[in-house]
């Protein structure tokens, strides 16, 4: 790995870190290795050099967005990472600061997205099965709804289905008690 391909690797990780506020360790490395800038190896340890070196934070936390069952890793930016990227943002040229502006925004359009339907699990009260709380935001409506299943797996399998497809089940359970 050349160091121009590393530095550039982390200054393309400090933008979007930067003009996607919330974004995920996933949805970073996906939107990352779609460029087809970086391959795995490259993103993983320009990453973990920006963590090392304390320009990005990261928490790690159920969020209940559906990247990953359990715990998300959410990266923020630092101010040291700021100010490098302040310093050579004006450096970059006009093809690789397009792309990176256009991927920031799809990146923090997916974020908004993935905050506005969440999904839990954790084991029910009775001791048998698991308690489910399953929401959405959708046209200005809060949704929230709690119930148990009888197992972890039905329990995957709902949070999966919820997570793939709130939009229509919101509006059909909607729709059916509007009737």
């Amino acid at each position: 790995m050349a160091i121009s391909e590393t530095s550039d690797g982390k200054i393309h990780i400090l933008y979007l870190v930067k003009y996607a506020p919330g974004v995920s360790y996933q949805m970073l490395m996906d939107k990352c290795l779609e460029s087809l800038y970086f391959d795995f190896f490259t993103f993983s340890s320009c990453y973990n050099e920006l963590v090392a070196g304390n320009l990005l934070d990261r928490s790690i936390t159920d969020t209940g967005t559906g990247e990953v069952i359990g715990s998300n890793e959410t990266i923020t930016i630092t101010r040291g990472g700021e100010a490098i990227l302040e310093d050579v943002e004006g450096t970059l040229n006009l093809q690789t600061l397009g792309y990176l502006k256009k991927a920031a925004s799809e990146l923090a359009s997916a974020v908004i997205t993935s905050n506005e339907v969440k999904a839990f699990m954790k084991p029910a009260s009775s001791g048998k099965g698991m308690t489910i709380t399953l929401s959405t935001v959708r046209d200005g409506i809060n949704f929230t709804c709690t119930f148990d299943t009888d197992t972890e797996e039905e329990a995957e399998r709902i949070i999966g289905n919820w997570r793939k497809d709130s939009s229509s089940l919101f509006k059909d359970f909607i729709g059916k008690l509007l009737k």
